[in-house]
């Protein structure tokens, strides 16, 4: 049973930390072009850590949310 533990506190440190860079990258969003449209927000919801991280950076250069989602 341990690696199945150990294999679950993983998944779910992975999930929490998509979820908070979910949050983090909304709320820059909706700082700088306002309220998030569901095509984004449908759009963000199913993108990988990795990819939140990177649109976390782009989002200090885009000009537009088209841009930034592109």
């Amino acid at each position: 049973m341990g690696p199945m533990l150990k294999e679950a506190k993983q998944r779910g440190f992975q999930e929490g930390l998509r979820e908070g860079l979910l949050t983090v990258l909304r709320r820059q969003i909706e700082k700088r072009f306002g309220a998030l449209p569901v095509w984004a927000a449908e759009k963000l919801a199913v993108l990988p850590a990795p990819q939140l991280k990177d649109l976390i950076e782009r989002v200090l250069d885009a000009t537009s949310l088209e841009e930034l989602l592109r």
